[in-house]
C-alpha cells in the first residue's frame, strides 16, 4: 500500500493534468499537491489531508471512496469500537431505603416557598386575564359609539337619481369651452368638502358611484364624453 502516491502520480500524468492547473481549480496550495504524489502526508495538514486528497482525486480521475480506504490503511486508522457500557448499581437496602452509599437529594427551595411562588404565579395569571377583559370591554362599548357617527356622516351624503334630477331640479345655467387639445383627455375631482358623492360616465364605460372626503381626489380619461353629476351636500 506505499506505492498509492506513485499510482496516483502515474494517473495524473496518464490523463495529461499538470499540477498547477490542479492548483488553480482546486485552490490547494502546489506544495500540498506535490507532498501527495511523494508521499509526505505528514507535510499537509492534519485536518484536511483526506479533504485534499478527495479533491486531488476527482480532478485526475481516481475513484476518491478505494483512495481513502488505502488512505486510512496506510496511515493505520481504524474506526472506534464501541466500547459496552457498565451498568452502575445502586446499593438498596433489604427495605427498600437507600443505602449508605447514597446520599439524599437536596431540595433547592422549601415547600413553603414553592407554595408561596406557585401563589404569586396564580395571582399574575388571573390579574392579566382580568385585564385583558377590561381592555375588550372599553373597546367593544367604543365601537358603536365610531360606527354610528361614522353612519352618521355617511347617511348625510345621498346619491341623486335620474328620476330626482329630471322632477326635483331646474336647469340654472350652461356653459360651453372650446378645448384646443387632443384626445385622451383627462379631468380631475378635488372634494373641497367633508364629503362629495358623484356619479360619472365616461364614454361607453358603465356609470361608476363614488364619495370623496375632504382633500381627497380623483382623476379621470376619456376620449369623447365624460358626464358627471354631484351632490356635495
Amino acid at each position: 500500500m506505499s506505492d498509492l502516491h506513485k499510482k496516483l502520480k502515474a494517473l495524473r500524468r496518464e490523463q495529461k493534468i499538470d499540477l498547477a492547473a490542479i492548483e488553480k481549480r482546486t485552490k490547494i496550495n502546489l506544495e500540498y499537491l506535490k507532498a501527495i504524489e511523494n508521499g509526505k502526508f505528514e507535510v499537509l495538514p492534519s485536518p484536511y489531508i483526506r479533504l485534499f486528497l478527495k479533491a486531488y482525486c476527482v480532478e485526475i480521475g481516481a475513484d476518491p471512496v478505494d483512495v481513502m480506504r488505502q488512505m486510512n490503511i496506510l496511515l493505520g486508522a481504524k474506526e472506534p469500537k464501541d466500547l459496552p457500557i457498565e451498568a452502575e448499581e445502586i446499593p438498596v437496602q433489604e427495605n427498600g431505603e437507600p443505602g449508605e452509599g447514597t446520599e439524599p437529594i437536596a431540595m433547592d427551595h422549601h415547600p413553603h416557598e414553592m407554595r408561596s411562588d406557585w401563589f404569586k404565579g396564580a395571582a399574575m395569571i388571573v390579574l392579566l386575564i382580568f385585564s385583558i377583559y377590561i381592555v375588550k370591554q372599553i373597546v367593544s362599548e367604543q365601537s358603536p359609539q365610531f360606527s354610528g357617527n361614522n353612519a352618521g356622516v355617511e347617511s348625510a351624503v345621498k346619491p341623486i337619481t335620474d328620476f330626482e334630477l329630471i322632477n326635483d331640479y331646474v336647469l340654472d345655467k350652461t356653459n360651453t369651452w372650446s378645448l384646443e387639445v387632443d384626445p385622451p383627455y383627462q379631468a380631475k375631482i378635488v372634494s373641497q368638502k367633508a364629503q362629495v358623492w358623484f356619479r360619472t360616465e365616461t364614454d361607453s364605460a358603465l356609470p361608476i358611484e363614488k364619495i370623496l372626503h375632504e382633500h381627497q381626489q380623483d382623476n379621470f380619461r376619456f376620449v369623447e364624453r365624460f358626464d358627471i353629476l354631484i351632490n356635495p351636500t
